[in-house]
Parts: C-alpha cells; sequence; structure tokens
C-alpha cells in the first residue's frame, strides 16, 4: 500500500518527530503546497473563495487553501500511479499524526477486511487520546458488540451517526475516490474544505467509516495548547449528553445492513 506524508518543507522538526515513530520509513513525502505568501489573485485561480463563503459562511483562510489544493496534489499523485489499482487503499497522513502502538500491524489487519467504505477515517484531529470519551458522546458509531471485528486486533470499524468534520490527520482513500476528487475539481475550482466529509458524501456519493479506538490523533507535542483543547470539548459537555441519545439511534440505524 502506499503511503504519503503531507508536510510542508519548511517544518523539518515535524518531520523528524514523525518519522522517529516505528513503521513510518515506507512513506513518501509530499512538500505541501504553501499559499501563505500567494497573492489573492493567484490563489483565486486555484481556490473558489466565493463559493467556500457560500458553503461556510465566512471567508477561508489560506492555510486552508494550502490544505485542500495539497491534498488534491496527492490525490493526482495516486491517479498517476499505474500500480495502484482502482479499489486499493492508499495512507494519506499530516505531519503531526500520532501513531496508537503497533500502527501498522493493526493497520494491515484493518485492510485484509472486506471494507466497503472510500474513505476510512483512522485518525481524528482535535481530540486529546485515541479512545476520549468525546468520540462516543459527540461522534458516536453503532454499539460496540455491533461494530465490524478487525481479525487478529482489538479495534474495529463502522459508520458514525452522520459525516462530520474529523480533520485530515490520517486517512485511507481508495484510488477510484481520489479520481473522483480530481473530477469535481475539473469542473469547478475546488471550494471545500479538505474534511468536509459531509460534502463529500452527500455531492460526491463517498463512503465514509471510522475506526474506533482511534489509530492517529494529533501529536500532543504539537498541539500549541492541550489544555485549551482539553476546555473545547468539555465545554456544552451536558447539551452533548442530552443530544447523544439521539446520535446514538441514527448510528445503530445507519449501520443497520452495512
Amino acid at each position: 500500500m502506499k503511503k504519503y506524508l503531507i508536510s510542508l518543507e519548511k517544518d523539518v522538526k515535524r518531520r523528524e518527530l514523525f518519522f522517529a515513530q516505528p513503521d513510518t520509513q515506507d512513506f513518501s513525502v509530499f512538500n505541501a503546497i504553501n499559499t501563505m505568501n500567494e497573492t489573492e489573485e493567484n490563489l483565486t485561480a486555484l481556490f473558489d473563495a466565493e463559493g467556500f463563503a457560500q458553503r461556510y459562511g465566512r471567508n477561508v483562510t489560506k492555510g486552508e487553501i494550502g490544505c485542500t489544493l495539497s491534498h488534491l496534489a496527492v490525490y493526482r499523485l495516486i491517479e498517476a500511479d499505474e500500480s495502484i489499482a482502482e479499489d486499493e487503499y492508499c495512507l494519506v497522513c499530516e505531519d503531526d499524526a500520532l501513531f496508537n502502538q503497533d500502527f501498522a500491524y493493526h493497520l494491515d489487519c484493518l485492510l485484509k477486511q472486506p471494507l466497503r467504505a472510500d474513505i476510512v477515517l483512522v485518525g481524528q484531529s482535535k481530540i486529546p487520546a485515541f479512545n476520549h470519551s468525546e468520540l462516543e458522546i459527540n461522534y458516536p458509531t453503532t454499539f460496540s458488540f455491533l461494530r465490524k471485528s478487525i481479525a487478529g486486533s482489538p479495534f474495529k470499524y463502522a459508520y458514525t451517526y452522520r459525516n462530520y468534520f474529523a480533520g485530515t490527520v490520517a486517512y485511507l482513500i481508495k484510488k477510484s475516490a481520489a479520481k473522483a476528487f480530481l473530477a469535481a475539481s475539473e469542473k469547478r475550482l475546488p471550494f471545500w474544505l479538505a474534511d468536509d466529509y459531509i460534502l463529500f458524501g452527500a455531492d460526491f456519493a463517498l463512503e465514509v467509516c471510522a475506526v474506533r479506538p482511534l489509530l492517529v490523533i494529533e501529536n500532543p507535542c504539537l498541539t500549541s495548547n492541550l489544555e485549551d483543547l482539553r476546555g473545547s470539548l468539555q465545554h456544552n459537555f451536558w447539551q452533548k449528553l442530552i443530544k447523544y441519545p439521539a446520535k446514538k439511534y441514527l448510528a445503530v440505524k445507519r449501520n443497520l445492513g452495512r
């Protein structure tokens, strides 16, 4: 399986931390597209900022443009690689990825399963632990005993109650799905956030499932303020808890028959 690491060329320390982890020697580094010094005129030719504002109700940042364009550029590499089959998965990571213990082994176990999804979220951003309670309360899947087991591994996979913005720290994507993104960007300039899995499911007709617990989180060493992150997750905790039963019902319903 081809593995890609998206990283700004200047972020040497982040790459060092990433490659200090076991089983990372087979990642190909893609130098992320740095848009911070680009003019608005140049960016207009690459990204539909007006379309972004219409969808998200705010202006796009240069960093968000660079993120979306970088992931699309990796998809072009996948499309051009004739050694990758249409239904074969590739792993895409960002340089703040922190792998769970024995990541490579559990990933191999996962890939042996009869996966249907076009995109498999093996990681999530803005989560301080691989099995943090926020995953279940705010982004539930079906009951644990109903999730799809991964032979030889304690991890499982399932569909969440609905697609959501999970970040792009680590995910599997089929070549056919990568080509769907490229086809969409040829019809119209990209206007989406790189992790808008809601759009990808509704408009691109891509199936997205998730692994629980997470196999990848953002490296806390690179999180600017972990305490602020934890505090934000606790914000409106009781409101999230009130919504939990309805979300759990939707998750169970969505996973039935899949």
